[in-house]
């Protein structure tokens, strides 16, 4: 009979102290893992509104000192919070080093007391980049702009629904009736605007009275994460005194808790792994006191101490890989179960705020 067989039989026959033991250390060897599964969802959710739109920079003219008379509060307007940007000027960013693509949006608002709308007007000849990419969300049988200044709109699946409309229909914008031609569907992604109604760039100049050819949102993704930040400070000192929305910024509209996660989660995950391995000797330590006669006996009959030592190697090797597997089978529930939860808003808020 080999030594290993001799050692599992050996624990069967003791199963009732073995298995107990097998499981706490399945349990120190998850309690890390469950933990930087946990850091790693609550970082992910945290950039999902940039990663999902392709997005890593957010360009911005916020607005500061209006006057009450001249602010608009009817019609189809451009928000309060946001000054108008000349596209000419933003050219100037494919000249940058590191960035890859940028889109622009007219962010507008319809407020009337029968329905007040975010509206976004965005340009189709622009990259998929932003909230310009919303047209790989449009649902089966929805159709893009088919021109810049096409009297056309994309309402949001959810309001759509909520009230009524379809593709095909018509809805009103400014005092004009816009053809719907597709619906779209962010599912699980964001909508950084938190927009009902999208309609093409030049109708979103018409129907605002703009005389000029205006936005106040520029969405910019970069070749790489590594230029990030040559990117923020090159896009900084051209565009001085405008706000630059970065993954560092977005984090600090996430609840207290998932804040402190997002910075200090790998902190936390390696502090759990030390007290996890320091608990883990504890435990087979004590083990091996429970069983320390059966040693005794093993070198009275005669057993050489170099025997015993690989008894008790394999002993502990087979608890391991015991406490490993059961370790594993944890992590998937957790990740297929557990974590999912962390998505609904007790857990998580990931709302832009503009």
């Amino acid at each position: 009979m080999s030594l290993a067989s001799m050692v599992v039989r050996n624990q069967l026959f003791y199963r009732r102290k073995v298995l107990p033991v097998a499981l706490l250390c399945g349990l120190m060897i998850f309690l890390p893992l469950a933990t930087q599964l946990f850091v790693e969802r609550i970082k992910s959710l945290a950039d999902k509104p940039l990663q999902s739109l392709d997005t890593e920079f957010i360009l911005q003219s916020e607005s500061t000192g209006k006057s009450a008379e001249k602010i608009a509060t009817k019609g189809l307007i451009q928000p309060f919070n946001l000054n108008p940007i000349m596209r000419e000027q933003l050219q100037r960013l494919k000249s940058l080093e590191g960035v890859r693509d940028f889109s622009t949006a007219l962010v507008l608002w319809q407020l009337d007391l029968k329905s007040n709308l975010v509206v976004v007007a965005l340009n189709p000849e622009e990259p998929l980049t932003g909230l310009r990419k919303i047209e790989t969300f449009l649902m089966p049988g929805s159709a893009f702009f088919s021109r810049s200044d096409a009297p056309e709109a994309i309402l949001e699946r959810h309001f759509a629904k909520l009230f009524g409309y379809k593709k095909g229909g018509t809805i009103n914008l400014g005092g004009e009736s816009v053809t719907i031609v597709g619906i779209v569907d962010f599912k699980e992604q964001s909508n950084l605007s938190s927009a009902q109604v999208f309609i093409p760039y030049g109708t979103g100049l018409r129907l605002a009275k703009a005389g000029e050819p205006v936005v106040n949102q520029v969405f910019i993704s970069i070749a790489s994460s590594s230029d990030a930040q040559s990117v923020s400070r090159q896009v900084g000192n051209l565009f001085p005194g405008y706000a630059l929305i970065t993954r560092d910024t977005l984090f600090k509209n996430l609840a207290g808790f998932n804040r402190m996660i997002y910075t200090g989660g790998n902190y936390l995950s390696f502090v759990v792994a030390i007290l996890s391995v320091l608990l883990l000797f504890w435990i087979l330590k004590l083990y091996a006191l429970e069983f320390i006669e059966q040693k005794t006996v093993l070198r009275t009959i005669g057993w050489q101490k170099s025997l015993t030592r690989r008894w008790a190697f394999l002993d502990v090797g087979v608890i391991l890989l015991i406490g490993s597997l059961l370790a594993g089978v944890m992590s998937v529930l957790f990740f297929w179960q557990i974590l999912p939860l962390v998505e609904t808003p007790l857990f998580l808020d990931h709302g832009l705020k503009l």
